[in-house]
Formats: structure tokens, sequence, C-alpha cells
């Protein structure tokens, strides 16, 4: 039976102005328009009429949607062929037909063919489902590849064991004829060209090679594993010397291979976008024009990379159609370059199509040697960046060589960096389509041995088992001090570091820019207090009840999850104001917030015991992120925050408020639930109530502190003092009597979490001090100091 179908399902949302202030990266790319969609899109391949109009044939849920791009400014779905509803749908056209093929567990449409010929008005369509002698009836398939020739090359199928099916679509154009099976091995997709077929055999992690210029007799030539043996799309340059495989992996790359000699198949480049490295980003595929890459990378969206050359595959434009960050099976699906008019169409899953405009741009490539300056031996390893607002980054290899490069010509700093030596900065001189040499000889830097001491600020007192890291960019090194605050470091390489400590029942601190030039000995003062900004683990317990079937409390960098829409469900990033760029979240890993929430029970982070007795009124401050929405009915989980002392808990909040972005901090008066012992901790609970929906939680920025620090080493004597303006606006006078200074007397603001915003050291009796002109509206406490001895806080109020 064929069908017909013609009008639209009615004006769909063209959003360029929208989508255009929207996205998250764009490089040498136009946005000229976008089709949104109600339901998810899939692939998307381009169709050229014979009065010369473009279209865009674009797989979505409930079907194909065609769409004109007689104006490519204003695309135009003209007509919309219903299907069985699937997320998976491919599709390519030979001649004035359309073919396209569904992949869902319960699809029976087979190979669904589509005549074009009478677009823009109208298209006729049908399923065709052969039975097929010895293998069965043709239901499903999920990807399609059509050569120069005519054939057709089902891949994925319910029949020879997801192995290829060839049929013939030019004989009789509009009804296809089967003539043959390729191995009964599974193909996810498949790339043919002058008879030579590259399969995607995905769960042999390998990409198959083969000689099919006899359909009833398959060839095999070669396979190559590829990096994350999960092998999902294969496609070739023209001359056929090189291919590009994709691994559906987080993380994986787009790998180059010459395949000039199949007898010897070699590995020449891998490409990763640098500005999402290590984040789980996803390839889905690879297609080639022109020895340009045109990559659908998920969360990335397009990507168009110049592999020209082939073993330095340099990024030289993008656009991002994913509005949210992070990795999973979200963003770009499909990319189309092969138009006429040089535009490209990306399918984004969750919001539709998008005709761009591409720059296409030959890279700037930089390449060169790194050596041992002293022995000239190369150097792998060695961090190679340009720097420049377009993220790149590159290693040596063994033999000490690199390849770089970035999109945009002019002159630029390339910094060459590796533990074990000094790091150097090379100017240099980059054009676009111009190879630039550069050789780098390195300098080894010495190694030496650091002892340190961790101690409470003002005192003699240690501050036992700090957590003491040395971080640069090359290398991380971490020590735990003993009880009495000392640590060692036995081998640190001379150069700059940025120093981490921490200590529980101490305010963390971070030292910038530590110098390491010798055996030296350091010496640290922490100031009292509970503060963890979670750069380092001090010692927080965790645990899951036992019914929980994912999810658990991770320290570290957010990754970042979200929904299919783009919407946030876990933080991305830790609160931008804290020390470091760590927190405690729920189950902190690379995917969709579907595969990353907490199922099944309730999980528990507790904070190590603090004693709050040296506290005159202690105040516990945190900020929480909470995050709960999907499954059936309305949301119903919670974060529950509890205090607790040897005998008593009590409930400080309860956050049902789902939200997308990190909450303002939490402030609770400990006095105010229970009497401050020498025993006290806090515990964050949450967890999945039935029935079960999304959730996702997170924690930063604890501490503990107090308007007033309890001064025991010395009795605190009377002073006189005034505060004037008060509320004030930038500028605050001070007076006062006092008999003795045994030093110059210091002023500090601190905001109410105790942490010190400003000091200022004053004259002996009376003063003016100009505040910060960035210091926001609100409470604070001035303190009068005299060297360790606190005299006097007054609160004091910014005026807005």
């Amino acid at each position: 039976m064929i069908f017909s179908y013609a009008s639209p399902r009615g004006l769909l949302l063209v959003a360029c102005l929208l989508l255009s202030l929207s996205v998250r990266a764009q490089l040498n790319t136009e946005l000229l328009s976008t089709v949104h969609y109600p339901v998810r899109s899939s692939d998307v391949w381009g169709y050229v009429a014979p009065d010369g109009t473009e279209y865009a044939l674009v797989g979505v849920y409930d079907g194909v949607s065609i769409v004109s791009l007689a104006d490519p400014t204003d695309a135009q779905e003209v007509v919309h062929v219903p299907g069985q509803n699937s997320i998976w749908r491919d599709l390519k056209t030979y001649g004035e037909w359309a073919y396209v093929v569904t992949d869902q567990g319960s699809s029976t449409e087979g190979l669904t063919v589509i005549d074009l010929r009478q677009l823009p008005d109208t298209a006729t369509a049908y399923h065709w489902t052969p039975e097929l002698e010895g293998l069965g009836t043709l239901r499903r398939c999920h990807n399609v590849y059509i050569d120069e020739n005519g054939y057709a090359y089902l891949s994925g199928c319910n029949l020879n064991n997801g192995g290829m099916l060839y049929v013939d679509v030019f004989t009789e154009p509009g009804n296809p004829v089967f003539v043959g099976t390729g191995w009964p091995i599974y193909s996810h997709d498949v790339f043919v060209q002058r008879d030579t077929m590259f399969t995607s055999e995905i769960y042999q992690g390998r990409m198959g090679i083969y000689d099919v210029s006899d359909k009833q007799q398959t060839v095999f030539l070669a396979a190559q594993p590829t990096p994350f043996d999960f092998t999902h799309n294969v496609w070739v340059t023209e001359d056929g010397r090189t291919a590009f495989t994709t691994d559906e992996k987080a993380n994986a790359p787009v790998a180059a291979y010459d395949i000039s000699d199949l007898t010897n198949i070699e590995e020449l480049d891998q490409f990763r976008p640098a500005a999402t490295l290590g984040l789980g980003v996803i390839p889905h595929n690879t297609h080639v024009w022109n020895d340009w890459l045109i990559i659908s990378y998920y969360t990335d969206g397009g990507i168009v990379v110049d592999a020209s050359r082939p073993n330095n595959l340099v990024e030289v434009a993008n656009f991002d159609t994913f509005f949210g960050g992070g990795a999973g099976f979200n963003g770009s699906w499909g990319a189309y370059p092969f138009l006429p008019s040089g535009n490209v169409l990306l399918a984004d899953i969750s919001w539709g199509l998008h005709v761009v405009g591409v720059n296409y741009v030959r890279a700037c490539w930089l390449e060169g040697q790194v050596t041992d300056a002293d022995f000239g031996t190369p150097l792998s390893g060695v961090h190679v960046e340009i720097l420049d607002a377009q993220p790149n980054t590159e290693l040596t290899n063994l033999s000490g060589q690199y390849a770089t490069g970035i999109a945009t010509a002019g002159t630029y700093r390339a910094v060459y960096a590796k533990e074990g030596y000094f790091p150097d900065t090379v100017s240099v001189e980059l054009d676009n389509g111009v190879l630039t040499i550069q050789d780098v000889a390195l300098h080894r830097a010495g190694l030496f041995t650091l002892a340190g001491l961790v101690v409470e600020d003002g005192t003699s007192y240690s501050a036992p088992y700090a957590m003491v890291v040395f971080e640069n960019g090359t290398s991380r090194h971490e020590a735990l001090a003993d009880a009495t605050g000392a640590f060692n470091m036995p081998e640190l390489y001379a150069g700059a570091y940025d120093v981490y400590v921490g200590a529980w029942g101490f305010r963390e601190r971070i030292i910038k820019d530590y110098v390491v030039s010798g055996n030296t000995g350091m010496y640290i003062p922490l100031q009292r207090g509970y503060q963890d900004n979670f750069l380092v683990d001090l010692g927080w317990e965790t645990r899951e009840d036992p019914t929980v079937i994912r999810g658990s409390w991770d320290r570290g960098e957010p990754i970042g999850s979200y929904r299919i829409n783009g919407a946030v469900a876990s933080p991305e990033y830790d609160n931008p104001d804290d020390l470091g760029d760590a927190c405690y979240v729920t189950r902190n890993i690379f995917g969709d917030v579907e595969q990353g929430d907490v199922d099944g029970g309730q999980i528990y982070l507790t904070s190590p015991p603090m004693d709050l007795t040296d506290f005159a009124s202690p105040i516990i401050s945190y900020q929480t992120f909470f995050y709960n929405a999907g499954g059936d009915g309305n949301p119903n989980d919670s974060l529950f925050v509890r205090l607790m002392n040897e005998t008593d808990t009590v409930l400080l909040e309860v956050i049902t408020e789902s939200g997308h972005e990190w909450r303002d901090s939490s402030v609770f008066r400990v006095a105010d639930f229970l009497e401050p012992t020498a025993n006290m901790r806090v515990e964050f609970e949450t967890g999945d109530a039935s029935p079960s929906h999304l959730l996702e939680a997170a924690v930063d920025v604890f501490a503990v502190s107090e308007e007033v620090i309890v001064q025991t080493a010395e009795p605190i004597q009377t002073v006189q003092w005034r505060v004037y303006p008060n509320p004030f606006h930038d500028v605050l006078h001070v007076e006062y009597d006092f008999d003795t200074f045994n030093s110059q007397p210091r002023l500090e603001l601190r905001n109410l979490q105790g942490q010190t915003l400003a000091t200022h050291q004053a004259s002996p009796y009376q003063g003016e001090w100009r505040l910060p002109t960035n210091l926001p509206s609100g409470l604070y406490l001035l303190q009068l100091w005299d060297g360790n001895r606190l005299l006097g806080t007054e609160k004091v109020v910014k005026a807005r």
C-alpha cells in the first residue's frame, strides 16, 4: 500500500534569534534557521530536487520531516511522513527517492521508500518488508548507506544476525530488489566506495573492510580495532587512503587511519574537543567533505575538523546545538555537509533541525620536536598549548614529536611543560593552511625535598593530620601531616606550585605560586575554625541504605548532568567563590541524569566530629544544590540536614524545592537547636522515595564560625570605641580609647560566617577606613585587634 502525505503538521517554531543567543559555542559558523519539533529527532540527510531546491530529511520520533530550504534563512517543513514511534531513524537518498530505516524493538516498517518527485506539495511512501528466502521477514534495521552505483547496504537488521543486506535500488527506482548478504557479523553502520565496504562492527570493536564487487561473494580484506573497542561509524576520504572512525563512548576520540596498505593499517591521530576534554563527551557520527570532517558530537554539537593533514586533526569550526553542558546522549545526533550550497544540516535530539553556514578554513598547524637540552634526547609527555581563546592541547609522543594547531591566524605564545623540567614559552607566527615547525629544548629542574609544619595561627600549637597538596599544570603531590603537624614532600621538582592546605578544625588555605628552589622548610599557619571546601579529604563519612540501587555521595570536581532538553540536573561546577573546584555531589559520573541519579533508598553524608565548646556562639553555614523532577506524579524527594551531639539529633532544614543552580547559603545558630558540645556533627541525607523520580544533590562551602571568638590565651581588656556612620556606604570612621597597645592596632571586617573580607592597619587612637567598593550591602562584623588579642566587635551595616 502506498500512502500520500501533503500538508505539514502546522507551522513549527523557527527561532533563529532565540537560538543564536542561547548556543554555547560558535566558531566560523552562522546559524541560518531552525525547525523545532515537539518530539525527539535522530538523523538527517539532504536532497536536491531537479529544480535545484535543497531539502532536509529529518528522522523524528513519529516519522520523517521533509523541510524546504528554498530560503535557508527560513527553513519550513513541507511534508511530514508518519511512521511508527522510534528514537532511531536513518535516511539516505538515491535519485528522487528516499530510503529510511527504523530500529526499535517493535519496529515492523522494514525499509520505508519515499517518493520525492512531487515536492514541495506532497510525497508518497510505503514500507518494503519482503520475506527473504532463508532469512525471514525484514522488519527493522539500524542504518542504511547507498553507494555511487545505486546499491543500498542495510546494517543492524533483524536478519543475518545484524550483518549486511544488499539491495538494488537503481534498476527500478522506488522498487528495491534484494541481491545478497554479507558476513553474519552485526554492523552498526556502513560506508561503501568503489566496491569496498567499511563496516562498523561495534560489538567486535573494529572497523571491517570487505570487497563487495560480487554481491554473492563478500570477501574479507582487513579489520582494524578502534580506540575504545566500540566502533560506531566509519567514513573514508574520496581517494580511499584515509578512514575516520568514532567510538560511541564517553571521552572516546575520532580516530584517523592510513588504509593505503590494508596489510599494514596505521593509526595517524586522534581528535577530541579540547574545550570539553575529560568531561565524558561522546562522538556520534563523522562525515568527510573535501578533507574536512563534519562530526555530530552529541552535547558538543556539530564540529568541523581540518583533516587535510590526517596526522594533525585540528578543530576549525563548531556550532553547539545543545543548551546544556556535560555529557550523555543529548545534543547533535547527525550532520549532513553535502548540499551544493555548502550549508550544513545538524539534527539535535531535543530541539530539531539547525541550518548552519560554515566558513571552512584550513588549520594553522604547529608541529615539531621537544628534546632534553642537556642530552638532546626526545621528551615524551610534554604538554604543548597555544595560548588562545580557542582551547587546544597536545602531548609529545615517544619520539618527542607533537602536532597541534588552531583555527585563526596570528602571533601566539606556545607553552611547553613537563614535570621535571622548567617550562618554556615560545612566540610563534601561525597562518591558515601553513605548517609552522617549532623545535624546543627543555632544561632539567632540580629535584628537592621539602619538609614543613602546619600550625595554629598565632600560637605554637600544631594542626594535626593536615592534608597538604602541591599542584601545578604538570603534577600533583600530596602529603598527610602527622600528629605534630609535620609533613614531608620527598620529591618536588623546582618550580612554582599552588599549595592547598586543610585540616579539620581549621580554616583552609591556598598559597599561590609558591616557589620551590632547594631543600627548604615551610611553615604554614592556619586559622582556627571549621571550614571545608572539599578540595582535600578531611574525613567526611558516606553510607547508603542497603536498598540503594545506585547513587552515593562523591567528592570531586562536579561533572554535571542534564535532561534531554538541556536543563541542568546536577552542577557542572562547584561554588565559584570558594577554594578549589570540588564539592560533594550525588553519583558524580558521566552521562544523562537518568543514568546517574539516586535510586532505591537513602544516602548519607556526615561530617567529622566538631568541638564547638570554644565558640561563644557558633554558626553553621553551607551551600546546597537540589534537583528533583521527572517520574510519575509530583516529585516527592527531599534533602534533610541534621545537627547531632552525643545524645540528640535535630533537624536544621528540609529542602524540597527543585532548582538548576546552587542555592543561597543556609546559616543556622547552633544554640537555637542544641547546646554546643565537644562532639557535634552535621549530616546531609537524601534519597529516592516511591514512586521514583530523578534526584541529584550537592553540598559545598561548609563552615562553622561565630561573631566573637573566645580568647583563652589572654583576657580581653576593656576598650571604649565608636564606629560611625552606621549604616555606612564606603567609609567608616573609628575612634577608640585604650591604655596600652602591644602592637599597631588592626581592624578586620568579617562576614557572619567568620570569613575575613578586609584588614586595615589603624592609627593609635582614631582613623578612617575606606572599604572595598565591591562590598555588597548587608550586615558585617568589625573587629579591633591588638596583635592576637581581640579588643572589641561591632555590628556594622553596609547601606544600599
